[in-house]
């Protein structure tokens, strides 16, 4: 026959905290809470019985000694749920129809913040953020020490995220590393702006200055960064566009000047890339755009977790985020509406 059905649990079937910190007081013992479901309170139980037990017989003579320094029942510590674990935050890859990116920003540069000058009155407009996590050279640039045209020495080399990393730990393998030479800048120009023939090659000079946003057209202090004449303005241009993209056009007529100027920035994966092409391995490029990715979102992750180049801060409850309007840019669209100024 079937087992008859369970009686159905009455309210006063249950016995709450109160009423038992109640009937225990009555008893004169201590009151534990137990859990076999969470096993909670059970070793308390046992242990604080024992504790009692013991204590019952200290008054023996032969106990006497050996349970001097015997505890009475402790209090239990209260039951604490376990701190649930983080929600697992996925971010859902950009679309492939996405047309704004790295290399969009890099064609139309909206807040921009470094220019180029080049021979001839060239300019070209760039984010500090994406050249230097992409190239260890832009990364020394932009970190030395010293304001251009303050007329301030810096008092050390500039550091980088290689050289601070005793402080997040050990790093991944291709971190920034920390300017190789120790010989100090120039003092600045008439102009204002920081010598910099002496500190690397096809550098000139380095000052700020306020530049028209060559998008939006106001006008905001950028790094002005002037190049020397040998340094071809649409070489220059493919090398930058490499900093962003981490593609080669493969076509390029002039790829014997990108591997001369990529020499001279230290880009040396891309130099890579074009002796692939000169030597029809092109194929070979695949993995070296793929570690190109690999190792700029560590460097951008660094410059996350150190606030590096942030240009704008995001106050939220609990502190503040810093962060960097190109990678937001070219990864969210209600973020370029935002800093395009066509928010609504």
């Amino acid at each position: 026959s079937p087992p008859p059905p369970p009686r159905p649990i009455r309210p006063t079937d249950i016995l709450p905290p109160e009423r038992g910190h109640e009937v225990a007081k009555e008893l004169g013992v201590p009151y534990y809470e137990t859990s076999v479901v969470a096993q909670f309170g059970i070793k308390d139980v046992f242990d604080n019985a024992i504790r009692a037990a013991l204590i019952s017989r200290r008054h023996l003579q032969f106990w006497k000694s050996h349970l001097k320094k015997m505890q009475r029942p402790l209090l239990q510590a209260p039951f604490l749920p376990p701190k649930p674990p983080p929600p697992v935050i996925r971010i859902p890859e950009p679309p492939a129809s996405r047309a704004w990116g790295p290399a969009a920003l890099f064609c139309t540069p909206l807040c921009a913040d470094v220019v180029f000058q080049l021979q001839g009155g060239q300019r070209v407009f760039a984010h500090r953020v994406y050249l230097a996590t992409s190239c260890s050279k832009f990364y020394d640039l932009f970190t030395l020490e010293g304001a251009p045209g303050t007329g301030k020495e810096p008092a050390a080399r500039a550091r980088s995220l290689d050289g601070e990393r005793g402080a997040l730990g050990e790093g991944p393998r291709g971190a920034l590393r920390a300017v190789q030479s120790d010989e100090a800048l120039r003092a600045p120009a008439g102009d204002g702006a920081r010598d910099l023939s002496a500190w690397g090659r096809g550098f000139v000079s380095m000052r700020w200055e306020v530049v028209a946003d060559p998008v939006a057209g106001r006008e905001k202090r950028m790094t002005v960064v002037r190049m020397d004449r040998s340094v071809a303005a649409e070489p220059f241009r493919a090398v930058l566009e490499y900093l962003y993209t981490g593609r080669l056009e493969q076509a390029r007529g002039d790829l014997m000047q990108v591997a001369t100027i990529a020499e001279l920035l230290e880009v040396f994966d891309l130099r890579m890339m074009v002796a692939n092409v000169l030597n029809k391995e092109s194929f070979m490029n695949q993995e070296i755009t793929k570690a190109f990715h690999v190792r700029r979102a560590n460097r951008i992750k660094e410059c996350l977790g150190k606030g590096v180049f942030a240009d704008v801060v995001f106050r939220v409850d609990d502190g503040a985020v810093p962060a960097h309007k190109p990678l937001l840019i070219a990864g969210c669209d209600w973020m370029m509406a935002m800093f395009r100024g066509a928010f609504r």
